[in-house]
């Protein structure tokens, strides 16, 4: 019974509880083998006995705890963390071939993302595979500008709209470039954009893929200028005159011209030249010079309003049959109404604003003084204020040969080193209708005053090239009140004298044969020009001979259309006289012919004043 309980104790130690089950389930008592329990106390006893012969007491041993479920959810997290880190670094490290990027596929646009209208512009489209493996089947398509008008590319396009490109295979590392030129129209500060796709198929895939890039472009400049210039100041119920002057370059050439007035609901054109054609101009550029140049004039007046500035605006537009006419230049005139009811205008060579003009000229003047009010005006005095560039306090306008039949009173005085001023006066002694002037009447004083030429003035030591003109009335009104107005400005720019002379010797040759000795000459001794360009045509069965040298310049002769060309770079006031001599001979007379060389056109450009000169000189006629 000892060895039985010793067995007990120690299965009760390992497995309690399923021994007190047993024990308390079992009715039918078996023989305990004793052997099988000699055999277990063996085992154990080999397993626990320490070295002194004794056995631990079983009760005293602890089980250890088991490790918490955090602690293992924790190694678990940190254990893939690893892992992810290690693919992702080999994701890097180990080499890559055969293996698609789309990041590796560059594609970028080159070119001006700021044009001139109308201008001829080139665009280069690259792409580059940067990665070890063939992208099939490659393909362009292009979305252009609105306004770009395609011209010619490096590759011929595969459709009609010249918009597609095929491109191939682009091999690994490979580059390629497609080259596109045409020409770009838009309203100026519009921006337009170019989307450009490339549509490939990487060898190791089986799908299209496709690489998008946009690049916006903006017209910042345009070929082309418009003015509109006119009295700032009007009074109601007055017709005025007004003129659009546009000037268009070369590129623009063919192309249809839209001028549109924008004006104010009170404002009423009354004549103009050319003719308004569904309320604008067209003008057509045709010319196949540098530039084109167009006037437009015509007359309006403003009727009564509350408004006391309002805006006269003009837009010159390119007409577009696919979309919106682009915008190209506008202009504004700001003009106050004057709704006093006596007007003072003063015009100079017919002319109520700004203008040019050269020594030697005549300067035409006229002043309108109406009294469109009800009441009568009386003691008018009508002052004209000259301000012209001097030498050795004298005037460069020739006072001694002034023409003026109502002999208005002159005072001058030295207002500056550079500048003399003249004032010149009429009131009723001079002139007995400004004494009292009605409802409804005008007054008009007309006089001539040349400018002197080169001959009387030394030109060349004259700095100022500006002669500036104001006016002002003063007259008694209904209420015995003294009131003054004041007339438009005008300011006449001073350009070189640029001038042209022609010069025709007729003789026979040896053949009894018409000839014609000419020679152009052209003179100039205020302002250094530069781009001076002489030409004209020539008619009938002829031969030129042109001289073996010439003063300056190049000479062009194209004996097809015989057309004539003498182009000079610049010409200082110190060079003051340039001449072309050539000679034109008759082979046969044509009795219908009248002439033998037309109207010489000359240009230049005058260094000074900036402006362009335009000059006409005499044909050559043919006496039969």
């Amino acid at each position: 019974m000892q060895e039985e309980n010793i067995s007990s104790d120690i299965l009760n130690e390992e497995k309690p509880k399923k021994v007190r089950r047993r024990t308390t389930k079992t009715t039918v008592h078996k023989p305990i083998d004793n052997t099988g329990e000699e055999k277990i106390e063996r085992q154990l006893s080999n397993i626990y006995r320490d070295d002194n012969g004794r056995m631990p007491d079983m009760r005293q041993i602890k089980k250890a705890g088991g490790g918490s479920f955090i602690v293992g959810l924790f190694k678990f997290v940190f254990t893939v963390a690893i892992l992810g880190a290690l693919a992702w670094g080999g994701f890097f490290l180990l080499p890559t071939t055969n293996k698609f990027s789309d990041s590796q596929v560059d594609l970028k646009i080159i070119g001006p993302e700021n044009f001139s209208i109308g201008a001829t512009t080139t665009y280069q489209i690259v792409f580059k595979n940067n990665q070890n493996i063939n992208l099939n089947k490659a393909s362009l398509l292009i979305n252009y500008p609105a306004g770009f008008v395609f011209s010619q590319s490096s590759l011929d396009p595969t459709n009609a709209g010249k918009n597609e490109w095929n491109i191939g295979t682009i091999k690994p590392n490979e580059e390629k470039t497609l080259q596109i030129t045409g020409n770009l129209f838009g309203s100026i500060g519009e921006a337009q954009s170019w989307r450009i796709f490339l549509n490939y198929s990487p060898e190791n895939i089986k799908s299209e893929m496709q690489k998008i890039i946009t690049f916006n472009v903006k017209p910042d400049q345009a070929p082309i200028t418009v003015s509109l210039v006119g009295l700032d100041k009007v009074p109601l119920d007055t017709t005025s005159t007004y003129t659009i002057s546009v000037e268009s370059k070369n590129n623009l050439i063919g192309k249809n011209l839209i001028v549109v007035p924008s004006f104010p609901t009170n404002f009423s054109i009354t004549s103009s030249s050319p003719a308004l054609e569904k309320n604008v101009w067209n003008l057509l550029a045709t010319a196949s010079t540098a530039s084109t140049k167009f006037l437009i004039t015509f007359t309006g007046k403003f009727s009564n309003t509350e408004e006391n500035n309002l805006p006269l605006k003009v837009q010159i537009k390119l007409a577009s049959p696919l979309r919106d006419n682009y915008l190209l230049a506008e202009s504004v005139l700001n003009t106050e109404l004057i709704k006093n009811s006596v007007v003072l205008n003063t015009a100079v060579n017919g002319s109520l604003t700004n203008i040019e003009s050269k020594p030697g000229d005549i300067l035409n003047f006229t002043i309108a003084l109406k009294n469109s009010g009800k009441n009568d005006i009386s003691k008018a005095q009508i002052k004209l204020i000259i301000d012209s560039p001097s030498y050795k306090k004298q005037s460069v306008l020739s006072w001694p040969d002034i023409i003026d039949k109502n002999d208005g009173a002159l005072n001058g005085s030295q207002i500056s080193d550079a500048v003399r001023r003249a004032t010149l006066t009429w009131n009723g002694k001079k002139i007995n209708t400004l004494t009292k002037i009605k409802a409804g009447d005008e007054v008009l004083v007309d006089f001539q005053l040349p400018i002197k030429n080169s001959d009387k003035a030394p030109w060349n030591d004259i700095i100022n090239n500006q002669i500036q003109i104001t006016s002002e009335m003063t007259f008694t009104d209904a209420t015995k009140a003294i009131q003054t107005i004041v007339g438009n400005p005008i300011n006449i720019t001073l350009n070189s004298d640029l001038a042209i002379q022609i010069k025709n010797d007729i003789s026979s040759d040896s053949q009894s044969r018409e000839s014609h000795d000419i020679v152009w000459i052209i003179t100039n001794t205020f302002h250094p020009l530069k781009n001076i360009v002489l030409s004209a045509d020539i008619y009938g069965d002829i031969i030129w001979q042109g001289p073996s040298s010439t003063s300056a310049g190049t000479i062009q002769f194209d004996p097809k259309t015989k057309h004539l060309t003498w182009a000079i770079a610049d010409m200082t006031e110190n060079s003051d006289v340039l001449d072309l001599p050539f000679t034109v001979i008759l082979n046969k007379k044509d009795p219908t012919q009248n002439t033998l060389v037309s109207k010489v056109h000359l240009t230049a450009d005058d260094t000074v004043s900036g402006n362009k000169l335009d000059l006409l000189g005499d044909e050559i006629p043919l006496n039969n």
